[in-house]
């Protein structure tokens, strides 16, 4: 009996890392409607939603470099 591969496939791999730009996108554009809500429940100025879609593209880059450090870190071997 042949023992399993823990490994992900290299078609699984291409299809996680394929969907990190809709990640990022999700990221930003959920960073903007959160600081928009923000905006208004607080009456804060405008700029809120300038940081909150550039915090929204920070969490999202680091979430995106953790995934690609984590399915191509498993390929070193």
């Amino acid at each position: 009996m042949k023992e399993q591969k823990k490994e992900p496939g290299l078609g699984r791999i291409a299809l996680v890392l394929a969907s990190a730009g809709s990640l990022l996108a999700a990221y930003i554009v959920i960073g903007f409607f959160v600081a928009r809500w923000l905006r208004k429940l607080m009456d804060g100025p405008p700029v809120w939603l300038a940081l909150g879609t550039i915090a929204g593209m920070v969490l999202g880059v680091v979430n995106v470099a953790m995934l690609i450090k984590k399915y191509l870190g498993e390929q070193n071997g």
